[in-house]
């Protein structure tokens, strides 16, 4: 009896766990985790996976990487190197391309490879007299602009052939309603016909337009009037001035990302007098200010612009008491949103006034619309329980569990921290954990860095 009641066991377990029985749902999601070459290898394994490879669900998002179709050469001083292999992107795009709905081309430091995808992509749009992509509407290109050499870093633009090839498969895309061009990094002279280009077809569907470090120098993108259903712009400092302001005031722009970034070049703010014209005429307009990557250069505020977004995407930028002093004299009745998403690069400093406790109080008591506050720096547990007491309507609230300090370091001069009941709370997280909670309404933790990653 023992011995069939096993038999029957493992009879069920092998039942339950055929591949054969696998929905097509989850097969397509695990093809498309997996890279092109991946998925041609899988593709042979049964006549399933065969016409699970060609599901439209797998294509939806091509994305090009270092050596994703590409081959091995050998050369005589070199030995063997990684090209692209023409053949193979025919192939591909000859197969699976009608089902493209996003191409993202990500920052590649073999040029050669993105030079020549761009080209055969190019000569594929422009084959036949039907545009051959028709579910295609997201295009992302970020050029990597940074090259290491003997000397030590390297940063250029794109410009040359490369541009050229840009120019015209632009020039040859239909219907896009994303377009990304990030870290070209153009001369003045080089930018002519560029806009043009991509208007050609797609100046009646563009929606979202994100266009940073587009240049060296400081140069305003007075093209964006091309795109007429344009809602969404996201652009650098260094291509704003009061003029752009003004066109955006009159445009159906109805959000601008204000991007800073490590190739930012030093720009002037907009004057306050064009923020203003903007409000007027447009008062459903929002700005977000963003600072992201591994940069050191302090936020760039915009006076009186109607900011209702701040994002602090930086390892390596904290906020400062002063910066948190201008914000909340331009933005207290606009700023809803404040949050710093990277973990800091250093532990801080631990005193209450080399910290951002301060800073970030003043946010709480001064912004009225403030509604989700992130804090990735070193706080400690009286300033989390006082900001959730001075602002109880937070709907997201995200404190550290790493940054948060067991202390009630305040300044003698604020009576908050001087209560003996928050004193005698402040001393223990469990204690700490449980008056936020109660505050709130809701459940609340600290977070751990390894869900703040996630975010």
């Amino acid at each position: 009896m023992h011995l069939v009641y096993v038999n029957n066991i493992e009879d069920m377990f092998e039942e339950e766990s055929t591949w054969e029985d696998l929905p097509d749902i989850l097969l397509e999601d695990i093809f498309t985790l997996l890279e092109p070459r991946h998925r041609h290898e899988a593709s042979q394994v049964c006549r399933r996976w065969y016409e699970t490879f060609y599901a439209p669900r797998v294509w939806e998002h091509f994305t090009l990487k270092g050596n994703i179709l590409t081959k091995r050469r050998f050369y005589i001083y070199k030995g063997y190197q990684r090209e692209t292999c023409p053949r193979k992107t025919q192939i591909c795009l000859h197969r699976v391309g009608y089902l493209f709905k996003k191409i993202t081309i990500t920052p590649i430091h073999d040029f050669q490879h993105v030079y020549e995808f761009i080209r055969i992509l190019r000569a594929y749009l422009g084959y036949f007299e039907e545009f051959p992509m028709p579910l295609l509407h997201t295009f992302h290109f970020t050029f990597t602009c940074e090259t290491r050499g003997i000397t030590g870093v390297i940063v250029h633009g794109t410009g040359g052939k490369m541009m050229e090839e840009l120019r015209h498969l632009l020039r040859n895309m239909q219907l896009l309603k994303d377009l990304k061009l990030n870290s070209l990094m153009l001369d003045q002279a080089e930018v002519t016909g560029l806009f043009e280009a991509i208007a050609n077809n797609c100046s009646d569907t563009i929606q979202t337009l994100e266009i940073l470090d587009f240049t060296k120098v400081p140069y305003p993108i007075l093209d964006i009037t091309l795109f007429s259903n344009l809602n969404v712009l996201k652009t650098s400092p260094q291509h704003l001035d009061d003029e752009v302001i003004v066109i955006l005031a009159s445009s159906g722009i109805t959000k601008l990302h204000i991007i800073q970034g490590r190739y930012t070049c030093s720009a002037d703010s907009v004057s306050d007098e064009a923020w203003r014209l903007l409000k007027d005429m447009s008062p459903y307009f929002r700005v977000t200010l963003e600072v992201r990557g591994h940069t050191k250069t302090p936020l760039i505020l915009q006076p009186h612009a109607p900011v209702n977004r701040i994002v602090y995407d930086s390892p390596n930028l904290k906020l400062p008491h002063e910066t948190a002093v201008w914000m909340v004299h331009y933005y207290h009745d606009t700023l809803e949103y404040f949050a710093q998403k990277r973990l800091p690069r250093s532990h801080g400093p631990r005193t209450f006034h080399d910290r951002g406790d301060a800073a970030f109080l003043m946010l709480v008591r001064s912004c009225p619309k403030l509604h989700t506050l992130i804090i990735s720096e070193r706080i400690s547990t009286a300033t989390a329980i006082q900001i959730a007491k001075i602002k109880p309507s937070l709907e997201d609230y995200i404190v550290r569990e790493n940054g948060l300090l067991k202390r009630c370091d305040g300044p003698k001069t604020d009576n908050s921290f001087r209560d003996a009941e928050i004193r005698k709370i402040a001393r223990s997280y469990e204690a700490t954990r449980q008056e936020i909670s109660t505050t709130l309404g809701r459940r609340w933790v600290p977070m751990s860095d390894r869900h703040f990653k996630k975010l």
